[in-house]
């Protein structure tokens, strides 16, 4: 008998350690992967801040990918914004495990979504084309895109293609959909910077003239060093919007003088500035905007970054005045306040549901 109560026992022993097993394989088979890659970056080749031309990327792969090998997948690409990597997907706003979530749950269908790396030594380069910091638009249009629709099983169309951005990122997305139509079909700027001069992002921030004291490499490593965020990305935003590769160390213009110690305008560099900024250029980009599946931008109105609400409501009205459709989204919070709980709640559903999904549209 009490052979029999030992065998039953490891029975029942067996039959959990089986059940253990297929409920592992069940969760991961419920969870996406993420693949590295080096990515070739003709595009910054060459660049005068020494930035590789072959770029790191974080590409998350649906949980059928591996076994559904007839499917072919949409792509959201997301842009970081300064400062940042890659890994701030992953690390900071959990995005494979929102996917997971999302795809689990019914929500969004199974698809693919690509982090690249959009930094430098000043913080970034603002996915725009320097004759400085590198053809950003062009690596993220051409190298990039061309990359994963040739390595990935992609529905390889402009309508199966999204683009979501924050900060610098968000900047990124709204300068691609304009400067480079025919790529994105779906965008959302998640608290873009840059979107216009307002507030510390015009002179009467400081960092602008700790900015025009930069006179050589020293100095330069001096602010990275001391990790002054405010001058550091002044010259990444002058790399990025005002280059002059003819002007080292810092290799920009800078639109203004310091006369006696204050700052005195040249207007004709600071109109040039102005012009390189998104709400300016609007009606220029009105098709290529009017042109998209679906556009939005949203923004915590207790941002820090003084410039984003001001600069993202000026841009709402110049996009409203020149009749272009888009969804503008106001929360309380600052600049990294939400961004998980809104990408999982409202951006990744809104983004695809304004997307081709499959080859047959819905």
């Amino acid at each position: 008998m009490r052979k029999l109560f030992i065998f039953f026992l490891f029975q029942i022993g067996a039959i959990f350690l089986t059940l253990g097993i297929s409920m592992a394989q069940s969760t991961d088979n419920l969870s996406g992967r993420i693949e590295e890659v080096k990515v070739p970056a003709p595009a910054l080749t060459g660049n005068l801040l020494k930035t590789p031309d072959i770029q790191n990327v974080a590409v998350y792969l649906p949980p059928g990918y591996d076994k559904n090998l007839e499917q072919n997948y949409a792509v959201i690409y997301l842009l970081h914004g300064i400062f940042d990597d890659r890994g701030v997907w992953s690390e900071n706003y959990k995005v494979p495990e929102i996917l997971d979530r999302l795809i689990s749950t019914g929500k969004i269908p199974e698809l693919i979504v690509v982090m690249p790396d959009g930094g430098n030594k000043y913080g970034g380069g603002y996915y725009r084309n320097s004759s400085v910091s590198g053809h950003w638009a062009d690596y993220i249009a051409d190298d990039l895109v061309s990359f994963i629709d040739e390595n990935f099983r992609t529905l390889a169309k402009v309508d199966s293609r999204a683009i979501i951005g924050h900060s610098m990122g968000g900047y990124g997305a709204l300068n691609l959909a304009m400067t480079q139509p025919g790529v994105f079909s779906v965008v959302w700027a998640l608290s873009p910077c840059c979107l216009s001069a307002r507030d510390d992002l015009s002179f009467g921030n400081d960092a602008w003239k700790r900015a025009a004291a930069v006179n050589s490499e020293e100095d330069l490593l001096d602010l990275i060093e001391k990790r002054d965020f405010y001058p550091i990305a002044t010259i990444g935003i002058l790399n990025a919007f005002s280059p002059n590769a003819k002007a080292p160390p810092v290799y920009a213009n800078f639109p203004f003088d310091i006369v006696r110690g204050e700052v005195v305008l040249d207007d004709l560099l600071y109109d040039r500035y102005l012009d390189a900024l998104p709400s300016r250029q609007v009606h220029n980009a009105r098709k290529a905007l009017r042109d998209l599946r679906g556009l939005a931008i949203g923004v915590g109105l207790g941002d820090q970054f003084l410039h984003i609400p001001t600069g993202t409501l000026e841009f709402s009205h110049r996009l409203g005045q020149e009749r272009i459709p888009h969804r503008l989204d106001v929360y309380a919070g600052d600049h990294r306040q939400h961004v998980s709980e809104r990408l999982e709640n409202i951006i990744l559903p809104w983004t695809v549901q304004k997307m081709v999904v499959s080859n047959v549209e819905r």
